[in-house]
């Protein structure tokens, strides 16, 4: 018995129309979170309350173009989610009880170097349908995220998020 016919059919559900244009991307895999650290223009590194100094989380990319991101302080406080946050700033910021969460689709800038989240739902309902462009670099198991975090108390500030894959 011939394996052309199923390594054909195989072939043909690898490179499916959705799927073409992340089936090659780097970020695919699911990722744990190693280190978030802000930092000034400077360089020196700024204090960071939302998530404290070693938050958990997990960032997911799938070959169809799907996201995913988590992210939770360590020690998060007992207190009841508030989804009363102030005015949106220019990037996603908010956090709820030391939780933060979105998911969506995502596309990949390979000359510029970024991806782009298009956030379909989100822990905070105000971040829904917002784009969210991070640079990013993978060099082996290592995906290096930054970006600015945006908000007027955040001038001059550089977030990078060091992740470790965990799948591919």
């Amino acid at each position: 018995m011939s394996r052309f016919p199923s390594f054909t059919l195989l072939m043909l559900l690898c490179v499916g129309s959705e799927g073409t244009a992340h089936t090659a991307s780097p970020l695919v895999g699911t990722w744990q979170l190693v280190s978030r650290i802000d930092r000034d223009s400077a360089g020196h590194v700024l204090s960071e309350t939302s998530l404290g100094k070693a938050p958990l989380g997990y960032l997911i990319y799938d070959a169809a173009g799907h996201v995913a991101a988590q992210l939770a302080a360590r020690d998060r406080p007992n207190a009841i989610c508030d989804t009363t946050l102030g005015p949106m700033e220019a990037n996603n910021n908010a956090n709820i009880g030391g939780y933060t969460a979105y998911f969506g689709r995502y596309e990949v800038d390979p000359v510029a170097g970024v991806v782009i989240h298009h956030l379909e739902g989100a822990l905070a309902p105000r971040d829904v349908g917002r784009l969210l462009t991070r640079r990013f670099r993978v060099v082996g198991d290592t995906l290096t995220i930054q970006f600015e975090p945006g908000g007027s108390a955040d001038r001059g500030r550089t977030r990078t998020l060091i992740w470790r894959r965990v799948s591919s």
